[in-house]
Formats: C-alpha cells, structure tokens, sequence
C-alpha cells in the first residue's frame, strides 16, 4: 500500500511521468538471458535480444545480436542482426545486417542485405500494403 501511495504522490508532482510511461507501453524489450515462448502482439517496437519461440505481431522489429526468434513473426519492418527462423511476413522493409541470418519462409516487400548477412530458405515478394 505504501508503494502505491508513494507512485500516486510522485506522479501528482511530476504529470510527465505518466505522459512518458503510456508512451513506451507501447513497446516491447526482451533482454539477453531472458526465454519467452507465446505469443504476443506489440503496438509499437519491438527489440529481441533474448530467446523467443512462438508467435510475434509488431508494428517494427529489431532481434538484436543475441537475439534469436523462432517461430511466426510479422511486422511493418524489420532490423535483423542477430537470427530470426521460421515464417517471417514483412510487409514493408526487411534490413539483413551484417550478422543476421534469415531462414525460413519470408514474404517481404523491400528488402536490404549488408555483406556477411545471410538468408536460407523461400522467399516471395509482396506488393505494398498487403
């Protein structure tokens, strides 16, 4: 009880606190060492630098270095430097870095990969907004 009253007494004091919080709920990060397994839909971004097996809907997507997700993933764009596996749907922009590696079937609309990027499986471009 007093945690709560002490976070109701300091949003009173500051109305940004709030205001900034509602604004990244929107998102979503999953840190290194930490394993989902679901699925999950993200508003808003979301960064993958843990384990992820399942099921994944995001506005944008980033699987970071360490980042591996295997599973179905969709999302407006998508920033791969570390492994995404499986069905992958992009509708807009898909960017292969340097170290990411793509494998599965991918449905994507754009997409760009660096030198040293790799990507093994079936791929099929899409028209924009689809």
């Amino acid at each position: 009880m007093t945690f709560s009253s002490n976070l109701a007494n300091n949003s009173n004091q500051n109305p940004n606190i709030n205001q900034n919080n509602s604004q990244k709920s929107k998102d979503l990060f999953i840190g290194e060492g930490v394993v989902f397994d679901g699925k999950i839909t993200v508003p808003g971004k979301a960064e993958i630098h843990g384990t992820v097996t399942g099921e994944i809907k995001a506005d944008s997507l980033l699987v970071g270095k360490e980042g591996k997700l295997t599973g179905i993933s969709r999302a407006r764009s998508m920033d791969i430097i570390g492994q995404i596996n499986q069905e992958i749907f992009c509708e807009e922009h898909l960017h292969i870095r340097a170290s990411g590696i793509v494998s599965g079937k991918l449905e994507y609309s754009e997409m760009e990969i660096k030198r040293g990027g790799k990507f093994a499986g079936s791929m099929n471009q899409i028209t924009k907004g689809k």
